[in-house]
């Protein structure tokens, strides 16, 4: 079954983009595969129209539809995976394009983080999939990263390998030595060494007073529950307000090294016990998680939608 293939497909205008998709779609359906388009509503409607009736044998969505984080696509992914080619034997065919237009510098950073795992995450998995990129969006920085990311690239059915490509563990570790903003000095702090009850007292009343809900708030101390099953007690609990967003930074000595994609891929009800499942709960319920070590000090971010954004109001 190990027969995962990532590919990139770089297209700069319309033809190039069904010269790549049709061949890919088409020969999985006819084959009997599982196939997935999950692109732009443009893309999905030159494709549906291109493949006329066949459209009825794929499965399709709008890029967002298979998350708008990282960790929830990843997941998305593999789950589909779960559903649709685990019990056939066949590929499973993924045609997965990210939306990168309006994204921050730092979101950017994450979504190319996430498709240089997604070569381990799936690694033992029999997906097939292409990732597009458009090149009148992404820009050349984007297409560089692009083969840095996949290992292969295709043009129209031409298979073709990514000279730049880079092996992800050492990806990751060039996206994570981005720099962080400090910690403010006004945020409210407290020590780890304490007991596990004082701990939740304390992020629940500061979340709280930070602007989240009751419910919010005890989400939270799921989240860093699970964290703290990575770290020992010797460090501290700190919380703020950033650019609208809730950030809650553990420190501490880390009990075991964590593998960069740790918490991406869903936990399995029937594999071996894996320490690292529970951080998977933690990107369920955090925009973000952040991991950097400096000195033998590991820092975990946790990042919450805040009081004011759109996401936040709607949980009041």
């Amino acid at each position: 079954m190990n027969d995962f293939r990532h590919d990139a497909a770089v297209y700069a205008d319309d033809a190039e983009f069904l010269a790549m998709a049709v061949p890919f779609v088409v020969d999985g359906v006819e084959r009997g595969e599982s196939v997935l388009v999950t692109t732009t509503p443009a893309n999905l409607e030159l494709l549906r129209d291109a493949v006329g009736g066949r459209a009825e044998q794929f499965d399709h969505a709008e890029t967002a539809f298979f998350g708008r984080r990282p960790a929830e696509r990843a997941t998305g992914f593999f789950r589909y995976w779960q559903r649709s080619g685990t019990s056939t034997g066949r590929h499973v065919r993924v045609l997965a394009e990210p939306l990168w237009a309006g994204r921050t510098a730092r979101d950017v950073r994450a979504w190319r983080r996430m498709e240089s795992g997604l070569n381990v995450l799936l690694a033992d998995t029999n997906v097939w999939m292409i990732c597009p990129y458009d090149a009148r969006v992404v820009g050349p920085d984007g297409l560089e990263h692009a083969l840095r990311t996949h290992p292969t690239h295709v043009r129209g059915v031409d298979l073709l390998t990514s000279p730049g490509y880079v092996d992800p563990r050492e990806y990751a570790r060039s996206c994570d030595a981005e720099p962080w903003s400090p910690r403010p000095t006004d945020a409210a702090v407290f020590p780890l060494h304490d007991d596990l009850a004082a701990l939740r007292r304390f992020l629940v009343r500061q979340a709280v007073a930070l602007g989240l809900t009751e419910e919010r708030a005890a989400l939270l101390t799921v989240a860093v529950g699970e964290v703290l099953a990575h770290l020992r007690d010797d460090g501290t609990a700190a919380l703020w307000l950033a650019g609208g967003a809730l950030v809650c930074e553990l420190t501490g000595g880390v009990t075991v090294e964590l593998d960069p994609f740790a918490g991406f891929r869903p936990p399995e009800l029937y594999a071996g016990d894996d320490r690292t499942d529970g951080l998977w709960i933690t990107r369920q319920v955090c925009e973000a998680l952040d991991v950097r070590t400096t000195d033998g000090v590991t820092t975990f971010r946790l990042q919450l939608t805040g009081p004011r954004s759109a996401e936040g109001l709607s949980r009041r």
